[in-house]
């Protein structure tokens, strides 16, 4: 029983966990590239602009520990 379900999440949960924390990283970085676009759209010098998008980055002070991470359980 114990068998089953380990083989159960390595082949199913744990690759569909991995593609969508990869899918949210996908969507960050493409956010950041149309970001920093934008800025230089905007003529904005490029220090400046590498500048806003350090500050803004979702991901600058997140570890890939803290991701995987549960959130923390409430008692009742």
């Amino acid at each position: 029983m114990i068998l089953r379900s380990l083989l159960s999440f390595l082949f199913f949960h744990l690759p569909r966990i991995t593609f969508q924390i990869a899918g949210i990283l996908r969507a960050i970085k493409r956010g950041k590239r149309a970001f920093r676009k934008a800025l230089k759209a905007e003529g904005l010098p490029k220090d400046a602009v590498e500048e806003l998008v350090r500050e803004f980055d979702p991901l600058e002070n997140v570890s890939l520990g803290e991701l995987l991470r549960s959130p923390p359980r409430f008692r009742r």
